[in-house]
């Protein structure tokens, strides 16, 4: 039934109303009322599918991948467990800003190389429980990565020697992504605040001085350029095809001040005994268009690995997995179905990622339905969806045919429904 789910979504033309409109395309042989059970009672292995996903990612580009979360809302669900809290920033009132809206979180990590395009290829979905940090939730998703990639020999050896990128928005903890992963396989990228203090290594101890030593040396603010020190690297990319010319400095050996989070500690750290500093690199992206202000970003990851024109340019890639989350939901209904739990609503969104990578698999199967406005070049995936159902026949389906059945007796004569239980919407805790 999960199967023929996935195919009806992606030949179904249109936007999406709800789900038991699935039932109207031919490739799903069951009834409209088998939709929502099957999302109920059906079973996706979710590390056997992080391993499927992984094999989309393109090689050619090199492993880059971004991280970041997005909402299902829910705000009229009292019914519905586990909501929480959410910031959602496509809600702007009164250009003030997103608004904060009931519902439940999920963080995504999705394959978006480093060339341009409206394509990011999601590897993995996981929802972020209420009272859990996203950050903690993201280390599962990394490991989980990383195990695939090492297994297919992409990772370090891999993809012309390239260690895999993963970027992160500002929300992010680099000192708790970054130390976990140190000596790992891997490159964190994180974005800083612009007002945020990067601490330098101390000057060597000189002999005979007594106390303990320094952990941190001079400071370094980067909303105060006087404090700044000659950078380690500089690089200049000159202007072309209509872009602005950008300039990258980077100092290296720099570290942000521990977490005072208990939620996240890094990782070795004991009570009682000195915090552990995660070092790194501080790159400044500056652009010679106004209507771009500065990118701080801080890197870290195994030595040898930095290559300044590949990180500023993965990171700028991030901000392709927007385009993954406006398709997913204008045109492959994620946040559509109003599901009852939050089970129900993770494995849709399995089922949607699927359907995404069949569309990415399919850009060079698919003949290109395009518009007369629509430019030519790589088909963007809502062009890849126009024609999947002439593609569909081809493929096949893995699913078994339906067995004959009988509709249900139904409710018996004289049995009421007691009302469902209403669950009180989740508040994050008070920060201390």
């Amino acid at each position: 039934m999960l199967f023929e789910m996935v195919d009806a979504l992606l030949c179904h033309p249109g936007r999406l109303e709800s789900l038991p409109y699935l039932s109207l395309e031919p490739v799903l042989r069951r009834g409209h009322g088998s939709v929502y059970a099957a999302l109920d009672k059906g079973r996706i292995d979710a590390a056997v599918l992080v391993g499927v996903l992984a094999e989309v990612v393109a090689r050619s580009a090199g492993p880059v991948f971004a991280l970041d979360c997005s909402q299902w809302p829910r705000p009229d669900a009292p019914t519905s467990p586990e909501r929480t809290l959410n910031y959602d920033a496509g809600k702007d009132v009164g250009g003030g800003g997103g608004v904060v809206t009931p519902g439940w979180w999920f963080q995504w990590l999705a394959a978006t190389g480093t060339s341009g395009s409206s394509w990011a290829s999601p590897v993995s979905v996981e929802r972020v429980p209420a009272g859990e940090n996203h950050n903690v939730v993201a280390i599962g998703q990394i490991e989980a990565l990383l195990q695939h990639l090492r297994a297919d020999g992409v990772s370090g050896a891999g993809a012309g020697g390239q260690v895999p990128i993963v970027c992160a928005d500002g929300d992010y903890s680099p000192v708790y992504l970054g130390g976990r992963f140190t000596g790992e396989q891997v490159q964190i990228v994180v974005r800083l605040r612009k007002d945020a203090v990067m601490l330098a290594d101390p000057p060597p101890r000189e002999p005979g001085t007594i106390g303990r030593p320094r952990v941190h040396g001079p400071r370094m603010k980067l909303s105060d350029p006087g404090t700044w020190h000659d950078p380690d690297q500089y690089l200049a990319v000159p202007a072309r095809d209509g872009h602005a010319a950008v300039s990258v400095s980077v100092w290296h050996e720099m570290h942000p001040r521990p977490s005072e989070s208990p939620a996240l500690r890094e990782p070795g750290y004991q009570l009682g005994h000195a915090r552990p500093v995660t070092r790194g690199s501080v790159v400044w992206v500056c652009s010679a268009d106004p209507a771009y202000p500065p990118m701080w970003l801080f890197w870290t990851g195994p030595e040898g690995s930095f290559d300044l024109d590949r990180v500023w340019r993965a990171y700028l890639r991030r901000y392709d997995i927007e385009h993954l989350f406006r398709f997913l939901k204008q045109y492959l209904a994620w946040t559509r179905p109003r599901v009852h739990g939050p089970e129900q609503a993770l494995r849709w969104s399995q089922l949607v990622a699927v359907a995404y990578v069949h569309l990415d698999l399919g850009r060079e199967l698919v003949t290109d339905q395009r518009l007369p406005w629509e430019r030519g070049g790589t088909p963007s995936p809502l062009r890849v969806k126009r024609g999947f159902r002439r593609l569909h026949p081809q493929l096949g389906t893995p699913a078994n045919p339906p067995k004959p059945s009988q509709p249900g007796p139904g409710r018996p004569p004289g049995r009421t429904s007691t009302p469902a239980t209403r669950h009180r919407i989740i508040r994050p805790a008070a920060k201390t």
